[in-house]
């Protein structure tokens, strides 16, 4: 079997608490800013060929039971409709397991595309990552 050219290992950072997965068109930076909260930062594009390597991010969150997640999308480029779909799973796995999951939505590109979709009532969603952090860490 051969590797998948769109993607590369997980890049090791010298901190433990952070881990960055690197896909050619989006990258993901997981950082643990304490035991109950990680945020999942994520660069680029959100689209179908895309969304495996951010649904494998939350599910191994999930899997590892961090209590709160919050997923940045503010350095997110372009959002397609599955994107959004991966993220109202995403939530909705996300509250089954007892888990809390929040997303940053300050790009008016995200935004649009949550609207336009009609899902936005569904993810739990805040205007900047500091507001996401104080209220998932209260």
């Amino acid at each position: 079997m051969g590797k998948d050219p769109e993607r590369r290992s997980p890049a090791r950072s010298q901190s433990p608490d952070v881990q960055r997965i690197i896909d050619r068109r989006l990258q993901v930076k997981v950082v643990k800013h304490n035991p109950e909260l990680h945020v999942c930062r994520l660069f680029g594009e959100v689209d179908l060929l895309t969304v495996p390597t951010l649904a494998g991010v939350l599910d191994d969150l999930r899997d590892r039971r961090v209590p709160a997640v919050v997923v940045d999308l503010t350095c997110v480029t372009y959002c397609a409709a599955a994107g959004v779909r991966a993220l109202l799973d995403a939530t909705e796995k996300a509250r089954r397991a007892g888990q809390r999951l929040a997303v940053v939505i300050a790009s008016l590109t995200v935004a649009r595309v949550l609207k336009a979709t009609d899902n936005i009532d569904g993810i739990e969603n805040y205007a900047t990552l500091s507001e996401a952090m104080i209220s998932l860490s209260g």
